[in-house]
């Protein structure tokens, strides 16, 4: 049976009191106006000058996914990373400390280290080059002991631990994802969910997400189409067997597959007519999952919030989108009458 309006309502009183952690790359989107054609020279270079306006900036990357988190309703959030002591750093902390997320185990690095930033100018046709920083940082490996020590002492205090890989040179690497896997084994009472862009494989003891790009990559096979579903299932399970864990892929405006020893469950997108735009909907997904399952809801009443939430935020145009229950609610409300 579809999941009710009620059994949401009462996943979502349960999800405000989860504590959540989550590990990863941190990163600021830093997003501005620019106009290339100004007619204005430099009196130093004699170079056009561009014109710039509206900076305004969000979290990005694993940030992106604590703002979901934050934004489903859960109030006790930590994070466990690396910023730079630099401009995008500061405003990393004050993104985070608005939305009251505990920072206290995010290691703030005074040399070598550059807060990730993505950097996007925003021109009348659209986003120009963005400019990175920080997406090739190099953490030593005794600070990342020291940070994997914080989270040895904190995880007896999360119901849920998030952990996500997306930059070239991240934060976990196989290496220090195997050191992470000896201490996930320590925790069964914990829900582990992880987001790994590039070292999947890696992982154990966890609820992996990928979409089929990911699952291509990690399986060397050249392309897996998101809207065949028998090719989805197939390469799911060659893949769940693989990691030997439950594997959750996301196929766009196809749904979202699960995959465990035992059974495959499937639910169908929402359908929508709208202009549609797909940035962060997978950040969504893995913050609507942990957060419904982490609460108790089964996995089938936790696909279909995080497919609610999805909806959602894919209907929020140039931009990270988030989702609250009062939208998750409209969204499930408009297609259940759609359905009837």
């Amino acid at each position: 049976m579809p999941i009710i309006k009620s059994e949401i309502e009462a996943i979502f009183k349960r999800i405000s009191s989860l504590r959540v952690g989550v590990i990863g790359d941190f990163a600021v989107d830093f997003y501005y106006d620019i106009n290339y054609n100004t007619n204005e020279y430099s009196v130093e270079t004699n170079k056009e000058v561009f014109w710039a306006s509206k900076p305004h900036s969000s979290l990005g990357a694993a940030g992106n996914v604590v703002n979901n988190l934050s934004t489903l309703g859960i109030k006790n959030i930590q994070v466990f990373g690396c910023i730079g002591n630099d401009i995008y750093g500061r405003e990393m902390q004050n993104l985070f400390h608005d939305i009251k997320v505990d920072t206290k185990f995010l290691k703030v690095l005074s040399s070598d280290w550059d807060t990730c930033t993505y950097t996007k100018p925003m021109a009348k046709d659209g986003e120009s080059n963005r400019l990175d920083f920080g997406t090739n940082n190099r953490l030593a490996d005794e600070l990342f002991n020291e940070l994997l020590g914080t989270l040895a002492t904190s995880l007896h205090n999360l119901d849920v631990l998030v952990i996500n890989q997306q930059f070239p040179n991240p934060l976990l690497n196989p290496k220090r994802i195997e050191q992470l896997n000896l201490l996930i084994a320590q925790f069964s009472a914990c829900l582990f969910v992880s987001d790994l862009r590039t070292y999947g494989s890696y992982i154990k003891n966890t609820i992996l997400k990928v979409n089929t790009e990911e699952m291509a990559r990690l399986l060397n096979v050249k392309e897996i189409d998101e809207a065949d579903h028998e090719a989805c299932v197939v390469h799911g399970k060659t893949l769940q067997t693989q990691i030997g864990d439950c594997l959750i892929v996301t196929r766009g405006e196809h749904g979202i597959l699960y995959l465990d020893k035992e059974e495959t469950q499937n639910v169908r997108a929402v359908s929508i007519k709208n202009e549609i735009d797909t940035v962060g909907a997978g950040d969504t997904v893995v913050a609507a999952f942990s957060a419904s399952r982490g609460a108790g809801a089964s996995i089938q009443e936790s696909l279909e919030i995080a497919n609610l939430a999805a909806a959602v935020t894919v209907q929020k145009l140039q931009q990270t989108g988030t989702a609250t229950l009062e939208e998750i609610i409209t969204v499930y409300q408009a297609n259940s009458i759609q359905n009837i």
